[in-house]
């Protein structure tokens, strides 16, 4: 019996042929490359036939969910090279613009990526208008700020998987409403944003942070700065002024004043009074030390002692001890009175005293040329990156810093645990430990606030973690390791023994959120979640001791707190982007409602710390707090368009949203008093006070003027309280206090850190309009900050 291959021979021999004729040998056929599926995204997950038109195609238009009809970079360039354009077709007759071949192979940025387009080569005859608008804005999405971008992804979220049709030839394309509930389990294929600034081989990028995609939410921000602007002529009037706050009031000296390669003998004279140092060294190991273990606190007082009795003779004093001295003191300036510093101190001190340290001391460092990092070089590297943090200095910077360090450390082997080489006495493993784990910490520190990956992830060290002891346990000559303690004592290495039991979780989910794309599934943010939640109900309830004992009272409040902090910060990273979408497909809603949960906890710490004390408070804003401001910001302006849904977590219980604006409002004082001892950060301020204007303007519209008005009065009241803080400062120049000092500025009847009242109040008068600006002025206010600056914000 013949099979079917030997029929089909019998059927190409030719006639008369013999029926055992062997046939011709068959030729190599080429196998055609098959042709891909030209479909939106959305029509081709569910195998649903697509007339590809774009932007919308007709099945996803006639959905509810039009905006999720995306199509791959490559589809684009594929289109005629004539493409009409449906999106502007308002603006009168569609027409159609020639794009040369090689303009169409340029530029090819994701619709939702943030990137500005590279510009083309378009028909000279063509007005400028219609070319911009009808080919670029039709192929790559209409030009939008970075606080308008398109949705989250740039293709389906979830890709939902359907099981094969049996009778394919009755039912050839799927009924729309034939797709199941989406699962936690399916893939997740999500493009997180991103920010770019810039044109052509000059750009600066922010990575997928969750600055980044916060902002996003907020595409009415603008508008409403301008509609402050137009009401405000006394912004015009102190332009100037907050011009130099903007730039930084330190611009000219002393952060761009030359001065010579900084030397033994020109460095011992900046040091202040025993009694200044003393004061600000005690504040260095409460607040800074007990959270970043970079000293062996007794080998350093130690020194100390060596050096006040050998000040008066530089060639015997070590300038890698006076370069790590004047970093200490930069580092606890900010938590000390200046006033009381004044006192103790034999000669004047500068407001920008504490500045000038950090540039001479980084100034020595870089013309030390030491070729081979080892313990003390980190050291200096590691308080030089934390006190520029803790100064506003250098903040786009501070991520390199960190992934230098970290290779640095690596170079040095300090990723490798210690106990593999003999030479290495106990004292040094333990130190190697602590700094390296610092290090790490630092970078991951940053890297979240930037929106960009680490540099380095568990499997690329084997570094055991330090103990938990104190210094006093440990000396340069000890030969036996001491005995760690439980984790619920508390002692001088708590911070980092607890915190460093999260820290592979942590750097695994930093690497994932901050990828290109985030390929896993909704399981795996949820155990995530798990496990994150897991190291903090493990954080121990220390006993707080006394008031009388402030210093450690004021340790053991500050570390659990920064502990709370640390992991809730990672914790808003992996939900915040898909509480963004919540709204939009209930699968996501365990993540909106960890997200509020997580920035209320850092919030409501915050306030009662500022209830405690000024350094307290000082000392645990971080990025975290930004986060959780605007976090909160967002959920109460999304759920003002939610029209009731609900999913708005802000609409189950009567006064929340009362509640989380006065923790905002407690946030925004707190976060003043900061900006205020920082070489830069207006920028910071005059936005989160717009942000929450803008959203108490929703909550309550009939005070609409008031907010707006409120708006105006932090601006002022801040720039004025700054410039007040410097009245008799030469680094003013000859300008000075500018129009502060006359009576161009009106009483404010707010007090410095103290809002208005946010509850409304329907007898209240409404605040008179000021009139318009003259047409043509220039904008002051949304001069006043750089949106794309607004991300990667660096605190300590």
């Amino acid at each position: 019996m013949k099979g079917p291959l030997s029929r089909m021979a019998d059927f190409h021999q030719p006639l008369g042929a013999p029926p055992d004729m062997e046939p011709p040998p068959e030729q190599h056929r080429v196998r055609k490359r098959r042709r891909r599926t030209m479909a939106c995204m959305q029509c081709r997950s569910r195998k649903l036939r697509c007339d590809r038109e774009y932007p919308v195609c007709g099945r996803c238009q006639k959905s509810k969910t039009p905006s999720k009809c995306t199509y791959e970079d490559g589809f684009l360039w594929q289109q005629p090279n004539t493409v009409a354009s449906p999106v502007f077709s308002d603006r009168g007759p569609t027409t159609t613009v020639q794009m040369p071949q090689a303009d169409r192979a340029t530029a090819h940025p994701t619709p939702d990526s943030g990137i500005s387009s590279l510009p083309s080569r378009y028909h000279p005859s063509l007005p400028v208008e219609e070319k911009r608008d009808k080919f670029l804005e039709t192929v790559l999405g209409a030009p939008k700020a970075a606080v308008n971008q398109e949705p989250y992804v740039t293709t389906e979220l979830l890709q939902r998987h359907h099981p094969p049709d049996t009778h394919p030839e009755t039912h050839p394309y799927p009924d729309e409403d034939d797709d199941s509930p989406p699962s936690p389990s399916q893939q997740l294929d999500v493009s997180p944003r991103i920010m770019m600034r810039g044109k052509e081989t000059k750009t600066r990028f922010n990575g997928s942070g969750i600055f980044a995609n916060l902002i996003a939410q907020f595409p009415d921000l603008r508008a409403f700065a301008e509609e402050i602007r137009q009401a405000s002529p006394h912004l015009s009037a102190l332009r100037p002024d907050l011009m130099r706050v903007r730039k930084g009031i330190w611009k000219k000296k002393p952060l761009n004043t030359p001065f010579p390669t900084p030397t033994t003998s020109t460095m011992i004279p900046m040091l202040p009074t025993r009694a200044v140092v003393d004061e600000l060294v005690l504040l260095y190991c409460t607040y800074i030390e007990s959270a970043h273990r970079i000293l062996h606190v007794p080998s350093f007082l130690r020194e100390l002692e060596q050096f006040w009795a050998q000040r008066d003779s530089p060639d015997m004093v070590s300038p890698i001890f006076v370069v790590q001295l004047l970093l200490v003191l930069a580092c606890a300036w900010n938590f000390a009175d200046f006033n009381t510093l004044q006192v103790k101190n034999e000669g004047n001190l500068q407001c920008y005293t504490a500045v000038e340290w950090v540039l001479h001391a980084e100034k020595w460092m870089e013309n030390a040329h030491i070729k081979r990092p080892e313990l003390t070089s980190l050291r200096l590297n590691t308080l030089l990156i934390i006190a520029l943090n803790i100064h506003g200095m250098k903040r786009s910077q501070a991520w390199l810093a960190t992934g230098t360090l970290v290779k640095q450390a690596m170079m040095a082997g300090y990723h490798r645990d210690p106990t593999r080489y003999a030479r290495i006495s106990v004292f040094n493993m333990e130190m190697r430990r602590r700094i390296w784990t610092t290090i790490v910490e630092l970078d991951l520190q940053v890297s979240l606030e930037r929106g960009m990956p680490p540099s380095i992830q568990e499997a690329d060290y084997d570094t055991a973690p330090a103990l938990n002891i104190n210094d006093s346990e440990i000396q340069e000559d000890s030969t036996e390791l001491p005995t760690a303690q439980p984790l619920d004592v508390v002692t001088d290495c708590s911070f980092q023994a607890v915190l460093v039991q999260s820290l592979p979780l942590r750097l695994k989910a930093c690497a994932l959120m901050h990828s290109p794309r985030i390929s896993c599934r909704y399981d795996d943010i949820l155990h995530l979640d798990f496990e994150l939640n897991r190291h903090l109900s493990k954080i121990p309830v220390w006993p707080t001791p006394g008031m009388d004992d402030f210093q450690t009272a004021h340790r053991v409040i500050l570390i659990r707190a920064l502990l709370e902090n640390k992991v809730g910060h990672t914790l808003l990273s992996i939900h915040t982007p898909f509480a963004i979408e919540s709204p939009k497909d209930s699968l996501f809603a365990p993540s909106a409602r960890a997200r509020l949960e997580v920035a209320s906890m850092i919030l409501s710490t915050q306030r009662r710390l500022r209830e405690m004390s000024p350094q307290l408070s000082l000392c645990n804003i971080g990025d975290w707090t930004m986060q959780a401001y605007c976090t909160i910001c967002q959920l109460l302006h999304q759920g003002q368009s939610d029209n009731g849904s609900s999913t708005s977590l802000t609409r189950t219980l009567p006064g929340l949203p009362e509640s989380l604006i006065s923790l905002v409002e407690v946030a925004l004082s707190c976060l003043e008093s900061r900006l205020l001892v920082v070489v830069k950060g207006a920028k910071e301020y005059f936005f989160m006070s717009t942000i929450v204007a803008l959203v108490k303007v929703g909550l309550w519209p009939s005070q609409a003027q008031l907010y707006k008005q409120e708006v105006v009065e932090r601006v002022i009241l801040f720039s004025q309280t700054l410039f007040t803080r410097h009245a008799n400062c030469t680094h003013l120049g000859d300008w000075g206090m500018g129009n502060f000092k006359t009576n161009q500025v009106p009483s404010l009847n707010a007090g410095p850190g103290m809002p208005p009242p946010f509850v409304p109040d329907v007898n209240m008068a409404p605040t008179p309009n000021y009139g318009m600006m003259p047409p043509g002025d220039l904008d002051p206010f949304l001069d006043a900050f750089d949106w794309g600056d607004l991300t990667g914000i660096t605190f300590q």
